[in-house]
């Protein structure tokens, strides 16, 4: 996903909207399949509707009381099924993937196309990255407290606490290299980061969540050695939108 996100730099609006369409109708499938194994049966036509649909109306421009009622009449569509299907434990499969993760990409689509959408999403990549890869060394060298045993064995608070840190880097990283494109300062960007990545840890955490439920190591094995969509993407819908908000907030103050 960070690849996607530094190839997203070189396309037209277009063409990174589609990528990250893209994403997201992989990520409905991996978790189709995660539903599938706790006997859970998602109905994927209407989210894939629902994200295609979202696509479109970010590229034409729709406000937003189009998107909220695309949303609403794919709520609508996915409950009506399930009740002709007389599938209660669908409906609720169905519309928690609705809400996670595809209106996080749906988000996401939104924030590539705007003008200053480069900040966000490079203090949250950053921030994020950075975060992992010091959580997971942080972890090895000082870790003596697990932070959720249950759902993610490995991560401890130490290791936690070092990523959070290191993320600061990340923020200078960003505002440094695309300072000219928004009005924040270099501690705004900073704190953005730090923002971001706990965001980011948390996003991991809800990944593995369902991950340990149904069973599984990795979503799927799209990419060798790294797992699937939703294990890359993971922190990063989380982050990407709190980097946008966190950057919002700051701007109303300049």
């Amino acid at each position: 996903m960070f690849a996607i996100l530094g190839v997203c730099v070189f396309l037209s609006p277009v063409t990174r909207v589609l990528l990250i369409c893209f994403c997201a109708v992989v990520s409905i499938f991996e978790m189709w399949n995660a539903m599938r194994i706790m006997k859970i049966k998602l109905e994927p036509v209407p989210l894939v509707v629902f994200i295609v649909l979202h696509m479109l109306l970010c590229l034409f421009e729709a406000p937003l009381w189009g998107m909220i009622a695309a949303f609403g009449a794919d709520i609508l569509a996915i409950l009506s099924i399930c009740v002709v299907k007389n599938e209660a434990k669908s409906a609720i499969g169905t519309l928690f993937t609705l809400n996670y993760p595809l209106v996080l990409y749906a988000f996401i689509m939104w924030i590539v196309l705007q003008r200053d959408w480069q900040l966000p999403v490079a203090t949250a990549a950053f921030g994020t990255w950075l975060c992992d890869s010091f959580a997971l060394f942080g972890g090895k060298l000082f870790g003596k407290h697990k932070l959720s045993p249950k759902v993610s064995p490995n991560k401890t608070i130490e290791g936690s606490v070092c990523g959070a840190v290191s993320s600061l880097l990340g923020g200078v990283a960003a505002w440094y290299l695309l300072k000219g494109t928004m009005q924040v300062s270099l501690v705004e960007a900073m704190v953005t980061a730090l923002i971001a990545s706990s965001m980011g840890q948390f996003g991991d955490l809800a990944a593995s969540l369902i991950k340990r439920a149904a069973g599984l190591k990795d979503y799927s094995k799209l990419i060798p050695g790294h797992g699937g969509m939703m294990d890359r993407a993971d922190s990063l819908l989380f982050a990407i939108p709190t980097g946008w908000f966190c950057y919002q907030f700051f701007g109303m103050f300049h």
